[in-house]
């Protein structure tokens, strides 16, 4: 066994997405990893679910729809740019999104270019929730079995913090594509 040593070592997280594409100002984002948020209603609080799986998301109708800036949909000028495609892949839920060549999107183009904006969120509806108490904590659960993404915001503070602009996934020796 080696002694210890006083090194200090690194590691360098990118902050940029890889997936950009200045072209067509077009980008790679995970919109729900369904992580457990925490919830308010009238029976109190609780933990929300997402189901992430092709059986769950509805994703027909989702090509299209907005991106928003912080879910304020009240004003078309708040709309950033739409979805082009989204799929479900490993327990994630994807889209490529598009962002508007309009001159008043441009800095935003340009902070998710450099790293600056980050996150981003999903605003969606629920058709078939389960409700359940977790064994362990004896909190309550409810989990979105079948839901609809309806549009994809720039966020600050994300709930789901898997929720983010994506980076190339590396490529395996032998991995075909």
């Amino acid at each position: 066994m080696t002694s210890p040593t006083n090194d200090l070592f690194t590691r360098r997280a990118p902050t940029a997405p890889s997936t950009a594409n200045d072209t067509d100002r077009s980008v790679e984002v995970v919109f729900s990893t369904g992580a457990d948020v925490p919830r308010r209603d009238y029976d109190g609080e609780y933990l929300e679910r997402l189901t992430i799986s092709p059986d769950a998301v509805d994703l027909t109708a989702f090509i299209g729809a907005p991106i928003l800036d912080n879910h304020a949909a009240h004003s078309i000028r708040n709309i950033l740019g739409a979805v082009e495609s989204a799929r479900i892949v490993g327990g994630e839920a994807r889209a490529r999104i598009k962002l508007s060549g309009r001159d008043d999107v441009s800095p935003i183009w340009s902070d998710i270019r450099d790293g600056i904006i980050q996150r981003v969120s999903v605003g969606y509806t629920v058709e078939e929730w389960t409700d359940q108490t977790d064994p362990r904590t004896g909190c309550r659960v409810r989990t979105a079995v079948r839901w609809t993404p309806r549009e994809i915001s720039l966020v600050a503070i994300p709930a789901d913090r898997g929720a983010k602009f994506r980076n190339q996934e590396p490529h395996m020796p032998g991995q075909s594509y």
